[in-house]
């Protein structure tokens, strides 16, 4: 149980951002927690030390410490924090983005924004997603942007780069949060941390197989020079055109869950849009997350080095391995011997039309997903996005 105990919370401090590159809104991992099975008569009262021995932890940081990784610095000043939130709660931003390399002409966007909010005092965690298509406020230019576009910056000489400054200052700025924190991946760290657990298997569609197929032959040379996890020499077999389950590679599993729609033509009404795409990034994680719990402590460690080279965030060593043992500390323990879900979830905009609730509508001009402020639609979301986290709203001027 401790050796799952702790695949579960390396996965849950480290992987998240590694998986964050589809938009997450309904994750429930009640099937994946009942394999984690508590060994009879231990206590749900279980201490970070007997999760982790000191040598344990030791080696945790060591594990970190040893890596290429650099925290980026952010300037506090810059980032519309509201002082007014109670500071038990950690509140990180996960930005996936969309292209593996920068390139002139084109743009990157943060195709995924996750807060991941960490309670230290029951425990909770829990992912609040913000559609990509959202239009939000630059604080800076007063002007309505999507939110995807919010990590793009330019300097003085026109030249693109990423500014995740500015990610967390407009998320802060719109929904009066107090992110300080952010994480994000590139698409070759999540196939090479896939590949690096010996891939996964996936029921597939024969429509998913041959649209995986099609897409990889198709940019075959992009990718080689990019993102793939192939070493010199190496041949990747094609996945069979039929339904059922198959071994996926790094790449493979990425383009799984990337799809949402028929790049070939072939099969448009069987690959579905955005909403069959969020199914295939919840399906693998869940997939991952089971591999994972299976995998012996030394392969934990291992993983956790394998993913932090691949993660840019601000989060330096000491504190990332503090917030591990603070999530160990903070009853996390108990939540697997209850039957409520590990991770609760939240989604911006809320609401939908079948239930009347729906909060948000298109934008006519950019088609946009916009939520009003004259009708107080967005206000709604900033209060019910404070409610979820913290259980009540609390506004950055009150």
């Amino acid at each position: 149980m401790m050796k799952r105990m702790l695949s579960l919370l390396l996965v849950l401090s480290l992987l998240l951002p590694v998986l964050a590159f589809g938009e997450e809104e309904d994750l429930d991992l009640e099937e994946l927690i009942e394999e984690v099975d508590l060994d009879e008569g231990t206590s749900v009262q279980v201490s970070a030390d007997e999760i982790l021995s000191e040598e344990q932890q030791q080696e945790l940081l060591e594990t970190l410490e040893s890596s290429s990784y650099t925290p980026t610095e952010l300037d506090a000043d810059n980032l519309y924090i509201n002082p007014n939130l109670p500071d038990h709660v950690i509140n990180i931003l996960l930005l996936g983005l969309d292209t593996p390399d920068q390139k002139e002409g084109r743009v990157r966007l943060a195709d995924v924004q996750l807060i991941l909010s960490y309670d230290l005092d029951s425990g909770a965690i829990k992912l609040s997603s913000i559609l990509r298509d959202t239009l939000v406020t630059n604080p800076k230019t007063g002007k309505n942007i999507p939110i995807n576009e919010s990590i793009q910056s330019y300097d003085a000489n026109g030249k693109f780069y990423e500014n995740p400054e500015r990610s967390i200052a407009i998320i802060n700025y719109n929904f009066e949060t107090n992110i300080q924190y952010y994480a994000t991946i590139k698409f070759h760290g999540v196939a090479s941390i896939i590949q690096a657990i010996g891939g996964v298997d996936v029921d597939l569609t024969k429509a998913e197989a041959y649209e995986i197929n099609y897409y990889l032959k198709k940019n075959r040379k992009s990718i080689a020079r990019t993102y793939d996890i192939l070493k010199d020499g190496e041949t990747r077999e094609p996945l069979e055109e039929k339904d059922g389950v198959q071994h996926l590679d790094g790449i493979q599993a990425l383009m799984y869950a990337r799809l949402r729609k028929s790049a070939s033509g072939r099969y448009k009404e069987e690959i579905g849009g955005d909403w069959q795409r969020t199914y295939r990034t919840r399906h693998l994680m869940d997939l991952l997350l089971q591999k994972v719990l299976h995998l012996a402590p030394l392969d934990i460690l291992d993983l956790a080095g394998e993913a932090i080279e691949y993660v840019d965030s601000n989060i330096n060593i000491d504190t990332l391995g503090s917030l591990i043992m603070k999530v160990l500390q903070s009853g996390i323990v108990k939540k697997l011997s209850s039957s409520d879900s590990l991770i609760e979830q939240f989604r911006i905009p809320m609401g939908d039309a079948e239930h009347g609730d729906k909060t948000w509508g298109t934008d006519s001009d950019s088609g946009k997903i916009f939520m009003s402020r004259k009708n107080g639609n967005f206000q709604k979301n900033v209060e019910g996005l404070h409610e979820f986290i913290y259980g009540k709203y609390y506004p950055a001027n009150p």
